[in-house]
């Protein structure tokens, strides 16, 4: 009875011993992304330093590709799902960050005035996190230019000499309100407005805002 009984506790605790050893034989998969992606980045800026032109903007997107597909691999087998869920929701947001050209914020935080002279054309200005006013009653306009304002976060408020045909504006927040002379036109997720809506004009004005509003008036 006694040499039966041990035998039996022996024989559970040497397939426990098998149990364990199994479960944690399979590969960690996060790891073997994160090298992946590591050298990926690592023969990239290589390839930059070298003087190819290498494609940023990609790397966002296609890292998350790989995450999803090593993701249904993990349905098989392996260990690392939290992390690659994590690195993949990292992936998510820079993707959709280079989705919507936030790189074209980067600049300095701040209120910020503008009143271009006619000399001062074409303007291009670019605020991260602030309020940004643009007058352009002060000084006299050129015959004809270019200007461009980008706001990351904010408020934006365009001022623009009243009937003056050769003047065109285009203005886009991705999420917010675009206001012209005190009438709401927009509202929500990816609003444009332009004026006039087709055609061309001797001075063309582009503002856009990252998150935030968009006030134009005309004086």
């Amino acid at each position: 009875m006694s040499t039966s009984v041990g035998g039996g506790a022996a024989g559970q605790a040497t397939g426990t011993d098998v149990t364990g050893r199994v479960g944690a034989a399979g590969p960690r998969l996060d790891r073997i992304v994160a090298g992946v992606v590591i050298g990926v980045i690592g023969v990239g800026w290589l390839l930059d330093g070298a003087g190819a032109s290498v494609p940023w903007r990609m790397f966002p997107a296609a890292a998350l590709v790989l995450i999803g597909c090593v993701l249904l691999v993990s349905l098989f087998g392996g260990r690392g799902r939290g992390a690659l869920i994590s690195m993949g929701i990292v992936a998510t947001v820079l993707a959709v960050a280079v989705g919507v050209g936030v790189d074209r914020y980067a600049g300095p935080a701040g209120d910020r005035m503008i009143t271009p002279t006619a000399a001062d054309w074409p303007v291009n200005t670019q605020v991260s996190v602030g309020n940004v006013t643009v007058d352009l009653t002060r000084y006299e306009l050129p015959n004809d230019g270019y200007l461009q304002v980008d706001l990351g976060a904010g408020e934006l408020r365009l001022i623009l000499p009243a009937a003056n045909p050769k003047v065109g504006v285009d203005t886009w927040t991705t999420a917010g309100t675009v206001t012209v002379d005190d009438v709401k036109v927009g509202d929500g997720v990816d609003v444009r407005w332009s004026d006039p809506a087709h055609g061309s004009t001797p001075i063309r004005v582009e503002v856009h805002v990252g998150m935030g509003n968009i006030e134009v008036s005309h004086e």
